[in-house]
């Protein structure tokens, strides 16, 4: 095996035993909730932190969350006004569809609607035929996806759910890609949609669509649930991936394999809203002052360039660490707004959130 080679094997041995070790410490450092679901896990949506774990790398079936990859390839490998001509293989397929005819013609962006918001095998699958030919090749673009994310307990068999031996994922893998595709802002719009329409634009026929996650919108303890994506099937259980947001923060569950999903849902983000302690430094908020050479004034305040927020678990607090690192002096004219340096927030050896310092007043010669 050549230098290269071990070098690559051990960095993929490596971000496997961190993800197993992050989960496990959430597992075994936080009580235990009653749940029917067979793995579960709550992460902090900005951060990526697991914040409570149960059999969160347990590699099962995932259902029709596997359209969170499947949207989310489709927003950014095509452009979401070309037109797609639905394949007739498409069109036939089984399980929940929207009813869409082969040879009829959707904007792209229609079609990955129909996907997230009304959880159309028949829209996930003529996505995957539109943008590689074959669902087979679209599943090769997932897993590579999913790799590059980290995401590496993953294997996906077709960009819809259906049940296929080999197609598995973790509630932990899921969460990652659902909080990768939550910055995009097209994506989080979609499935924060209740109910919409789509239009075929050869015919003008019109197909409603209806989110099939009962939970969306519901608020709890000030917090309100914006998504994402619900999956089921005989093999794989009731599933839901679910994000709920309150101001800058937010939180993203993952039950697979459960007999009432709501129910599991609520339990791990209710968990987390009650024990978790939200960190927050705000935007221009002063942290320290910075030497000005040859200034009107002998320092300038410096503050954070945007708002941190992130929520950790109890055990972890004593483990947070905040570091800064400031420029040894500035010269003047200086004006507001000027990089300065820039502050972490660890925990032990892992950022969890950086952003520069700036100054926040304007320093002119002395």
């Amino acid at each position: 095996m050549t230098g290269c080679l071990c070098r690559i094997v051990l960095s993929i041995m490596m971000v496997i035993l961190g993800i197993a070790a992050t989960c496990a410490a959430a597992e075994a450092g936080e009580e235990s909730l009653t749940l029917s679901a067979r793995a579960a896990v709550l992460i902090d949506g900005h951060t990526g932190l697991v914040l409570y774990g149960y059999n969160a790398t347990r590699p099962l079936p995932p259902a029709s969350t596997t359209k969170v990859l499947t949207g989310i390839l489709g927003l950014e490998l095509g452009s979401i006004s070309e037109p797609v001509h639905v394949d007739y293989r498409s069109a036939g397929i089984e399980g929940t569809t929207i009813y869409l005819q082969g040879g009829d013609v959707y904007r792209l962006c229609d079609l990955i609607k129909g996907a997230l918001i009304s959880s159309g095998n028949d829209s996930a699958s003529a996505i995957a035929i539109h943008l590689a030919g074959d669902e087979k090749k679209f599943s090769a673009l997932m897993n590579y996806k999913a790799q590059t994310l980290g995401c590496l307990a993953s294997r996906f068999g077709n960009p819809h759910g259906l049940p296929q031996t080999g197609h598995l994922t973790t509630s932990y893998d899921l969460a990652v890609i659902t909080r990768y595709s939550m910055q995009n802002g097209l994506f989080r719009s979609i499935v924060g949609t209740k109910s919409g329409r789509i239009r075929e634009r050869s015919k003008g026929e019109v197909i409603p669509l209806y989110n099939t996650n009962r939970l969306l919108g519901h608020e709890e303890m000030g917090w309100r649930i914006t998504g994402v994506k619900t999956g089921t099937t005989s093999e794989a259980g009731q599933c839901l991936i679910a994000a709920a947001e309150k101001n800058d923060q937010m939180l993203i569950s993952v039950v697979l394999g459960s007999s009432d999903r709501y129910a599991d849902t609520l339990r791990v983000l209710e968990y987390g809203i009650k024990h978790c302690h939200p960190v927050l430094v705000r935007r221009r908020e002063p942290l320290r002052e910075v030497p000005v050479w040859r200034g009107s004034r002998m320092t300038v305040a410096v503050a954070p360039e945007k708002d941190i927020s992130l929520l950790i678990p109890p055990r972890l607090l004593p483990f947070l660490e905040k570091r800064i690192y400031l420029e040894p002096y500035l010269k003047a004219p200086c004006a507001r707004g000027r990089k300065a340096g820039r502050m972490e927030i660890l925990l032990g050896n892992k950022v969890l959130f950086q952003t520069d310092l700036v100054t926040l007043n304007n320093v002119p010669r002395g």
